[in-house]
């Protein structure tokens, strides 16, 4: 008796100390995150320098994949955490469009930073054919058509995610629940690490066959955009790869029955590699601040051009008259 009590403590623990980092440390990262991801399209948006290169669409885009993925994703777990209560559990609506646009919206973030990792490469190359590849137009339909791709394969989540029993959202089709493990095993950790890997490095070769300036970042932030991307997609990596190892641990276990105690111990560590994975789409301001100094001087720049702009108010007028010719300026009394 003794032992199952303290057995089931134990459990209620567990629990609790996952919703306690689902609150403070979700609510955390969302904050940064979102702070970030503003600035960051507004940075974007305002350099004149930026709007030039097809790598800066495909960042825009995937800071509103981010975003989405912050608001859709964490939020609600975040709110779930204070009240006990999951927002997206109260209504089937809610459960639907949750999953598919949550997963969408991160497919679509990873898979343009994918694409910007590309196109950084062909640029990085001495064959100049290379660097016409991916023009700006040519940036524009590959986000179109990323987000078309992604919507229409996500869209099977809004059938299949449902509320089998009060309070709940989940795959109620066991077929379906073990083919989206892999699934995501497969476009959200396997592929996108394994592309990043791979032009990341050719890039890093490339650089190194370019003048030393370049490599210690010039003042250009053309050239800075490179570096940037290459940090973002180390630290990409490194959010991404706990979670990666956890899905391949849950997904060869879930045929192994599992005691109440080890699914509370499990479901602790899911929620650990979880908000590292959710960091991933929260950090990339960050890390462009920390990989690039003409990224921060620009960021700067743009602050104080904000604080310059104030509303005019309480401003006097002058009446001009014209009078035999003469102009004549009558100021105001007061």
């Amino acid at each position: 008796m003794t032992s199952t009590s303290t057995s089931q403590n134990d459990i209620t623990q567990l629990l609790d100390i996952a919703e306690y980092l689902f609150a403070y440390v979700g609510l955390t990262i969302f904050i940064l995150g979102t702070i970030g991801n503003l600035i960051n399209l507004l940075s974007f948006i305002r350099l004149e320098s930026l709007k030039t290169l097809a790598s800066s669409l495909f960042l825009l885009a995937s800071f509103i994949g981010s975003q989405i993925v912050l608001i859709t994703g964490l939020l609600t777990r975040v709110i779930s955490g204070f009240s006990g209560i999951d927002p997206v559990n109260t209504s089937v609506v809610l459960c639907k469009i949750r999953w598919m646009i949550r997963t969408a919206g991160g497919a679509i973030s990873l898979t343009c930073v994918c694409l910007a990792a590309i196109d950084r490469y062909l640029l990085s190359c001495q064959n100049v054919r290379r660097h016409r590849l991916i023009t700006i137009k040519r940036a524009r339909w590959a986000i179109f058509i990323s987000c078309f791709f992604w919507l229409g394969v996500f869209s099977s989540y809004a059938v299949y995610y449902t509320a089998p029993k009060p309070l709940s959202c989940t795959i109620a089709d066991p077929f379906f629940a073990y083919f989206a493990s892999y699934f995501n095993l497969l476009h959200y950790s396997i592929l996108p690490l394994s592309i990043l890997s791979f032009f990341c490095t050719l890039t890093w070769r490339n650089l190194g066959q370019q003048p030393a300036t370049y490599l210690r970042g010039g003042v250009r932030l053309y050239d800075q955009v490179t570096r940037m991307l290459i940090a973002q997609s180390l630290a990409i990596l490194i959010t991404s790869f706990p979670n990666m190892i956890w899905q391949i641990y849950t997904v060869s276990s879930n045929s192994i029955v599992k005691s109440a105690l080890r699914n509370a111990q499990e479901n602790l560590i899911n929620t650990i590699c979880v908000l590292i994975g959710f960091s991933t789409h929260a950090i990339s301001f960050y890390i462009y601040l920390l990989a690039s100094p003409t990224f921060r001087k620009n960021v700067k720049q743009m602050f104080l051009r904000f604080r310059q702009i104030a509303p005019l108010t309480n401003v006097d007028t002058g009446k001009i008259t014209i009078i035999d010719g003469h102009q004549q300026t009558i100021l105001p009394t007061s």
